[in-house]
């Protein structure tokens, strides 16, 4: 029986609103065919990663479009896939890995602000995707309790070909981030692994983290480890077995400017394997 997963996505779309971590209750995810590559051609090596959202990991079910991937090689470049497909179910797309290193793949990242007000005739909020000014200018005069968010979200993954670097690590310095400090292609069953997670360039505590192992629709048990950062923003955890995993953080924050938004709601997607000891 699935019961305890069900529950929980139950529980989180009851409480969806926007001011709740669970406002997209769909994981999202990118899945390359491969995270760890050994080729000695001069050709190089194709990858196709799936792009998708679901409610039970790497289980597709929203095609979460692939057409914004942007991909850093490992001399730092921005870098786009050579085509891009959405299907029904999910998204795909492929690249040509040419130079050895580490590759980020990642969703192309932009904050988006939702409002919501009250008004008499309804019990329910009034939402919609606009900032506070602009929500404020075109509702009724007899609206109250309004309320914005600003949500950023990060959706990403390493691919390394042959030999591993650390260049595509390197951070932004805007909204959350997750630097690799133990390098994704040193992840193995069994032994710690380490990650930071940085605000606006800066270490951060409280960072909400769950990591669950591929295979949830043939286990009981979903079998997720639950991390917060500690003061200088780490995370350690030990995956107890080899495979592929998803990582999903959060971390929201009260705005001292609220003209547009109250509070701003930080999500990052991490997909990463585990190799066998």
């Amino acid at each position: 029986m699935k019961t305890p997963k069900l529950i929980t996505l139950a529980s989180c779309l009851i409480a969806s609103s926007i001011f709740s971590t669970c406002a997209i209750a769909h994981d999202r995810w990118i899945l390359p065919n491969e995270f760890n590559i050994s080729n000695d051609g001069a050709k190089g090596v194709w990858i196709t990663s799936d792009v998708t959202a679901g409610n039970q990991v790497f289980v597709f079910d929203k095609p979460f479009g692939s057409e914004d991937i942007e991909i850093i090689t490992p001399e730092g470049k921005l870098e786009y896939p050579s085509s891009s497909y959405r299907g029904g179910r999910k998204s795909v797309f492929d690249y040509l890995l040419t130079q050895p290193g580490t590759y980020r793949f990642q969703k192309e990242a932009k904050g988006k602000y939702y409002s919501q007000y009250k008004i008499p005739t309804s019990e329910k909020p009034i939402r919609t995707k606009l900032d506070k000014l602009a929500t404020k200018a075109n509702m009724p005069k007899d609206a109250s309790d309004l309320k914005g968010a600003l949500y950023f979200s990060r959706i990403e993954t390493y691919v390394t070909l042959n030999k591993p670097n650390n260049t595509a690590f390197e951070s932004t310095g805007e909204f959350l981030e997750l630097i690799p400090t133990t390098h994704p292609s040193d992840i193995i069953e069994n032994n710690e692994t380490k990650f930071k997670f940085l605000f606006n360039g800066k270490e951060v505590k409280g960072v909400e983290v769950s990591i669950v192992r591929e295979g949830t629709l043939y286990r009981n048990q979903i079998e997720e480890i639950e991390v917060n950062s500690d003061a200088k923003g780490n995370i350690e955890f030990t995956p107890p077995k080899a495979g592929r995993y998803l990582l999903h953080a959060n971390y929201e924050t009260k705005l001292n400017d609220t003209k547009l938004a109250d509070k701003m709601v930080n999500t990052i997607f991490l997909t990463f394997e585990a190799g066998l000891e």
